[in-house]
């Protein structure tokens, strides 16, 4: 019963990172668009993922007794202390780009980009940390 559950929170990550990486690729950045209101939307919708990614880690960890607080430092031993540590340094660049002001489409882009594989990293070490017999 346990391996279900677990299989089940799985899959709803693996949706969850497809549809995420689906929307992001395709953000429309028209020439009238205000950089700033493309930049705050997206951060706002990356803010509403580490939610929902800090929700399922608060899950793994209550289902397996764990009741250490989440990690603001590098250099985890076990995949769910990495977990919570990439979770907590995506929504810390999700706070910094959200403060950045862009001139160009080309800069915004390419800030996003890496604040996505930031994002993407949190999303593949709560994968392994609900696969992590821990």
């Amino acid at each position: 019963m346990r391996k279900f559950t677990i299989y089940n929170l799985q899959f709803t990550i693996i949706v969850f990172v497809l549809y995420i990486v689906h929307s992001t690729f395709y953000i429309p950045v028209y020439a009238q668009t205000d950089l700033s209101v493309v930049n705050q939307k997206v951060c706002f919708r990356f803010e509403e993922d580490m939610n929902k990614l800090a929700a399922i880690m608060e899950e793994v960890r209550d289902r397996k007794g764990i009741t250490e607080t989440r990690v603001a430092f590098g250099g985890s031993d076990t995949p769910i202390k990495q977990a919570d540590y990439w979770i907590n340094f995506a929504a810390e660049s999700i706070a910094f780009q959200k403060a950045q002001k862009y001139t160009s489409q080309n800069q915004l882009k390419s800030a996003l980009e890496i604040l996505k594989g930031k994002i993407l990293k949190a999303k593949s070490a709560v994968g392994k940390a609900i696969d992590s017999d821990e």
